[in-house]
């Protein structure tokens, strides 16, 4: 007697072979038959009409410190998501000194968004080492399977201490940092992740650490890496879109060490049409020759929620915008939007010529928050149409609304990604890894966890973009194999079944909600589904229509002991 059937359903298994309508039979946690299962078992489920296919691995996410307070890892859970990877670019929690928790938590405030009061009220640091720290995550129920990479900034400061965020480490220290690297494959560590972005600045301006190392160290620990047999290198490039240059030394290193590598991001910008088309030429180039990179591309716009007393990443990057950063009051910040000089230099850097696409963004920004009676009739509009309607442009209507609004109305803004026929050509690229939902990062500003239902909805149900075999194979099977899961991403005989039975005619991803249940009670964006009917982790209902089942059937993944 098996422990349970799915039957009647629709079989995605995950390798993009066509579906087929099979029954799903499952033992001791592990699929055990797909086709035609007869005879008992101790529980049926009746999936017929839905679509049943091996859980979603969403590789790139930040929920290192949420994980310690969720062990579900809300929202991705409710979108079908059964594995997440963390300690991507670099960001990590471990190895850390006591003496360097606060300054660890600092960087993940300013890089990663994430708020620095729950930080402090959710973490209970349990562990100074890598192995300490999968420890503590695997030593309470978890909802989802969890996998961690080594980050490199996180290396960086507990064997330099501050001078990792000031200077190159000298040849004993990229010796005791590949010394950790080894230890942590040891551990069970998925691989390396490292950034070389300038957008990755930490307090008080300072780059993260891993920016201050140069090549020869990120060869020297993918080469530890690498001694172990497996692991995947992640990285975020120095430079946006990735250069020739850069782009030749990690085909160059994923050569030499035999390990992939997977790079973030590939976004479509308005204003750089056919910036990508060299990019894959060489990544096809380099995969004809043995140099496993894969890209990784988000399937949602970049949409984030601001408002002005809280901050604004695109007017933080204008030099004008200085002065605001540097008023030391609300009322000093409102003195600046009566300041004609200061509303002058705004609007110089920030429309620029009319026909530019930085103007067009700020007149699609919407407002979507207002406290105000007689902004009601506003919400919901866009800038343009709220400056046709009161006169003057995008950026008097945004400090006006602001300032009666004593700087909390709130906004969102489309910064890239946002014009499909444009997105789509990147996602239809056999090379694109989807991934990209940031899940547990920047949360008071946008939430991309939805990512595998959007792909679903949007890219497969009404743009026809991939069949349901393919969007599948993209969220399970092809993640699974880069980042080193192998039993996880397929429906087959023997494989853990993690499970996702889905709606196909009503599987989405809803409009972005703010709740208050982070430690201390703070803010964060959160992504509900729809038509996400079944989740199973390691063959046990986690998740039905929606609800959690009140199931922990999560492990973390050892990538030393295969996954499990």
């Amino acid at each position: 007697m098996l422990d349970l059937v799915l039957r009647g359903g629709r079989v995605c298994d995950g390798s993009g072979a066509p579906a087929r309508d099979a029954d799903v039979g499952i033992d001791a946690g592990r699929v055990v038959a797909v086709g035609r299962v007869d005879g008992a078992a101790r529980r049926t489920l009746d999936v017929r009409g839905l679509i049943v296919a091996p859980g979603f691995v969403d590789v790139h996410t930040h929920y290192d410190a949420q994980v310690t307070w969720d062990r579900l890892c809300t929202p991705s859970c409710w979108h079908g998501v059964t594995s997440v990877v963390i300690g991507n670019c670099g960001f990590a929690l471990a190895p850390c000194r006591p003496s360097d928790r606060e300054r660890l938590l600092r960087m993940l405030e300013h890089v990663e968004g994430m708020p620095f009061e729950s930080l402090c009220a959710g973490i209970a640091w349990e562990w100074e080492s890598f192995a300490e720290y999968v420890r503590a995550l695997g030593a309470r129920p978890l909802g989802v399977n969890v996998g961690a990479l080594l980050g490199h900034s996180a290396l960086r400061a507990y064997v330099m201490g501050d001078d990792a965020y000031a200077r190159a480490a000298q040849a004993s220290e990229v010796e005791a940092m590949a010394a950790l690297v080894r230890e942590g494959m040891a551990a069970g560590a998925l691989g390396l992740a490292t950034s070389r972005s300038p957008a990755h600045v930490g307090e008080g301006g300072r780059p993260v650490p891993s920016r201050q190392a140069g090549r020869a160290e990120v060869d020297a620990l993918v080469g530890a890496m690498a001694e172990s047999g497996r692991g995947v290198l992640e990285i975020t490039p120095e430079t946006f879109p990735v250069s020739a240059d850069e782009l030749a030394w990690l085909q160059g290193l994923a050569r030499a060490s035999r390990r992939p590598v997977s790079f973030s991001a590939v976004l479509d910008v308005p204003d750089r049409r056919g910036a990508w088309e060299t990019v894959y030429a060489q990544l096809r180039a380099g995969l004809a020759a043995g140099a496993a990179v894969y890209p990784q591309v988000s399937c949602r716009p970049m949409r984030f929620d601001f408002d002005l007393a809280t901050g604004c990443a695109s007017l933080d990057a204008m030099p004008c915008w200085r002065r605001w950063r540097a008023a030391p009051t609300d009322a000093a910040r409102l003195a600046l939007v009566a300041d004609a000089e200061f509303r002058a230099a705004l609007k110089a850097e920030a429309l620029g010529r009319a026909e530019a696409p930085a103007s067009r963004r700020w007149g699609d920004v919407v407002l979507e928050e207002a406290g105000r009676r007689e902004h009601a009739p506003f919400v919901g509009r866009t800038l343009a149409e709220i400056a046709a309607a009161r006169g003057g442009d995008a950026i008097d209507a945004l400090l006006e609304l602001s300032a009666a609004e004593e700087l909390r109305a709130r906004f969102s803004m489309l910064l890239m990604n946002y014009e499909e026929e444009h997105v789509g050509v990147l996602l239809a690229r056999p090379e694109s890894l989807i991934a990209l939902s940031d899940a547990g990062a920047h949360v008071s500003v946008l939430c991309d966890a939805g990512y595998a239902t959007h792909l679903l909805g949007r890219w497969v149900r009404e743009r026809g973009l991939f069949g349901w075999e393919e969007a599948v194979r993209r969220l399970s099977a092809m993640p699974a194999a880069i980042y080193g899961i192998p039993e996880r991403g397929l429906l087959a005989r023997g494989r853990v079944a993690d499970v996702v039975c889905f709606d196909p005619t009503r599987v989405a991803a809803r409009a972005p909600e703010k709740v208050h249940d982070f430690p201390g009670g703070a803010a964060r964006y959160v992504v509900r589904a729809e038509g996400v009917e079944h989740v199973l982790i390691r063959g046990e209902e986690f998740m039905a229509r929606g609800e959690w089942t009140g199931a922990h059937p999560g492990v973390v993944l050892d990538g030393a002991a295969g996954g499990r």
